[in-house]
């Protein structure tokens, strides 16, 4: 996949034809990594003509033995279905237009007042909110406020910290990840490393794995005779299977945030189980038997977030409600095999732009369940630098890697074991 243009970038160009030239040049269209002006208000995702609303015509991928540019295993898939009802269709062009009508373009040359201040407010440091487990630390002499935290954190619990395959506000997450650091002491560790550390050997080192990656994404391919907007995704390597599920297995507290359930959408079903749920935003994608056209997502939408469970240890010293500015998905989780903390106030438009009739869509903005022996948390919350310089945001993370490391939350998932795999591994041989 090219991830050199943000997602809200790449939605912006699908609908280039609609808003015409002129708006782009004089730049109208907003990165959501900059949390910039968006042309579509806050929940808005148009899809192009013609309209195909019969699922049972819908194609999907289709696994290969080669594919992408490497020549590996995955799969092969079609372009995304445009779907939607008409009527629905019509009432977000006339938000969209009446949107850019209300927020006219600068001139061509002209810098724009706007995506310059939010572009300023991205790059600003991000300041760590209070820590309701410590006091708060006095200001150093010389009354030049309180100091930054050290880098990687120092505090007790070990995290091994994984990204890559999807971009992100370095400095800003290590920033908010350096905001936990009385509580975590953090290791970042990138693709395809990280795959190293994914085994019950090395995750003696680790207390607590926190994912913020997107394993096996996608890369735009020809299609059979050449056709366009074809997608190949490869399959994870055997090791890499073989050794997760092992680990999953073994018991270690996993944390996983926002596109991390897009990693391994369409190769990987297990992976997604153990999440809670599975994202793609850019092709078909088949989840527990049902193709839908395409997920969405909503770059800088405003959302109340409720916590829906005030006794869980991941939800103390939340309040019952926080706001937040960030993507929204609508993606297909799997409300039944979780425990919901945390919804949102986001629903899409049209979620047959997105899902297939036979889907529902879910507001579960956070959750936890067992998988297998291991407690995982999960939040769809943490697109950009927005929410991260949010108090209540940064404490629900801090408490679900606190939480995914303590000795309750280990034998609260044995006590409540789920099996992902179906069939048990094999036994090995018996020595002779």
């Amino acid at each position: 996949m090219n991830f050199r243009l943000s997602r809200a970038s790449k939605r912006a160009l699908t609908i280039f034809s609609a808003l015409g030239a002129a708006a782009l040049a004089a730049g109208t269209f907003g990165v959501a990594d900059a949390q910039a002006p968006l042309v579509n208000p806050p929940g808005v995702s148009i899809s192009r003509e013609p309209l195909n609303t019969n699922p049972d015509s819908w194609v999907g991928c289709t696994h290969v033995a080669k594919g992408g540019p490497n020549n590996v295993p995955g799969m092969l898939c079609a372009p995304s279905v445009q779907t939607g009802t008409p009527a629905i269709q019509a009432q977000l062009r006339a938000q969209r237009d009446a949107y850019v009508a209300a927020n006219p373009p600068s001139a061509p040359g002209t810098p724009n007042p706007a995506a310059a201040a939010a572009a300023a407010a991205a790059a600003a440091p991000v300041v760590c909110g209070p820590d309701p487990y410590v006091p708060a630390p006095a200001a150093p002499a010389g009354g030049r406020g309180p100091a930054r935290m050290a880098q990687g954190g120092r505090g007790p619990i070990r995290v091994a910290f994984i990204t890559k395959g999807h971009e992100y506000e370095r400095e800003q997450l290590a920033q908010m990840m350096d905001c936990l650091g009385q509580d975590i002491t953090y290791s970042h560790v990138e693709y395809p490393a990280a795959e190293l550390i994914l085994n019950p050997q090395a995750a003696k080192s680790f207390d607590v794995y926190v994912f913020y990656d997107l394993g096996g994404p996608g890369v735009g391919v020809p299609g059979p005779n050449g056709a366009t907007g074809y997608r190949f995704y490869p399959d994870p390597s055997p090791t890499l299977k073989r050794n997760f599920e092992a680990l999953v297995k073994s018991g270690k507290g996993m944390v996983f945030i926002h596109h991390a359930a897009a990693a391994w959408a369409h190769t990987w079903p297990e992976y997604s189980e153990v999440i809670g749920g599975a994202c793609d935003w850019y092709a078909p994608v088949t989840v527990r038997g049902i193709l839908d056209p395409h997920h969405g997502f909503y770059g800088g939408t405003q959302q109340t977030l409720t916590v829906v469970d005030r006794n869980h240890p991941i939800t103390q010293n939340l309040p019952a409600t926080y706001q937040v500015t960030d993507e929204a998905y609508a993606c297909a989780w799997f409300p039944e095999s979780v425990h919901p903390l945390v919804t949102t106030s986001f629903a899409p438009p049209d979620p047959l732009v997105n899902f297939n009739p036979k889907r529902q869509y879910s507001n579960y903005a956070a959750w936890y369940k067992a998988s297998e022996n291991s407690p995982v948390f999960y939040t769809q919350v943490g697109h950009g630098n927005s929410p991260w310089r949010v108090a209540e945001y940064q404490l629900m993370i801090r408490n679900a890697i606190r939480w995914a490391a303590s000795p309750e939350a280990l034998a609260w998932a044995k006590k409540n074991h789920t099996t992902i795999w179906k069939t048990a591994a094999k036994a090995p041989a018996k020595k002779k």
